[in-house]
């Protein structure tokens, strides 16, 4: 069902029983949208979903994008209504919802100038079953995002209960050192962004090298430049963190290059 009414019995409203995706839409068109299909189809195996139709998803999808310049897209499948209680009904119907939104303006300057960031006091919750999916429990993020605006940055670096550095906010964070670029490798918490996965699939064609593991902030630190990304700010560089200016961001733009020409 697309668009649907949200139902009060709905499990994604009562229980957060859901995921989503969020597409750039660009001059009508729905950016890395093969990436997107990965990641629905990833979160409804892992959460047990019945089969989608993402036949007609895409093509509601196409519809709404078509009627939008530059825009953001969000799509959200929940399990559909389940009555009282945690235990699933005995027919299973997802319901698919879709919004447009404004592109928003502030992007632009992010990706151009760059963003402050700081370091998370709160902490991400380690080894879930539902690590690198983006289902609809957010809370960590709302309340992160409420510290990050408390303390005037636009993002921060977040970090586990073992103090290893997972990503930021609504981003997925890199850093660079001696031409390698550095990652968590999300196993125990954290989402596996769109765009994380294109540079992961495209650094091969890059002059710099990738490596994921689990680091600490102090690494971050030390670096020589440090980026963000997500599926619609895309890439956007640092410009000032823990007390440090960056003013050049030569992986960044390589990057934002490679994906501009890419969409």
């Amino acid at each position: 069902m697309l668009d649907a009414n949200l139902s009060t019995l709905d499990r994604g409203l009562n229980y957060g029983d859901g995921f989503f995706t969020t597409i750039l839409v660009q001059s009508g068109k729905l950016t890395l949208w093969d990436y997107h299909l990965k990641r629905l189809k990833r979160a409804q195996l892992q959460l047990g979903f019945p089969s989608l139709d993402f036949v007609t998803i895409k093509k509601d999808a196409d519809k709404h994008a078509s009627k939008a310049n530059n825009a953001v897209l969000k799509v959200t499948i929940t399990r559909g209504e389940g009555g009282r209680g945690y235990g699933l009904p005995e027919c299973v119907k997802p319901s698919v919802f879709m919004s447009i939104s404004e592109f928003p303006q502030s992007y632009i300057n992010f990706r151009d100038s760059g963003i402050s960031i700081g370091i998370a006091k709160q902490r991400l919750a380690s080894g879930s079953a539902f690590s690198s999916i983006k289902t609809l429990n957010r809370l960590e993020q709302v309340l992160l995002k409420r510290e990050a605006d408390s303390t005037g940055v636009v993002d921060l670096v977040c970090c586990d209960i073992f103090d290893q550095v997972v990503e930021g906010v609504a981003s997925n964070l890199f850093w660079v050192k001696d031409k390698v670029i550095y990652t968590s490798d999300l196993d125990s918490a954290g989402v596996a962004g769109v765009q994380r996965q294109f540079l992961l699939d495209n650094v091969k064609h890059s002059p710099y090298q990738i490596q994921l593991g689990k680091f600490k902030i102090e690494d971050v630190v030390a670096a020589d430049e440090i980026f963000v990304s997500n599926s619609v700010l895309q890439f956007a560089p640092v410009n000032t963190f823990n007390e440090r200016n960056y003013e050049r961001f030569p992986v960044c733009r390589w990057f934002q290059n490679l994906v501009k020409n890419a969409s």
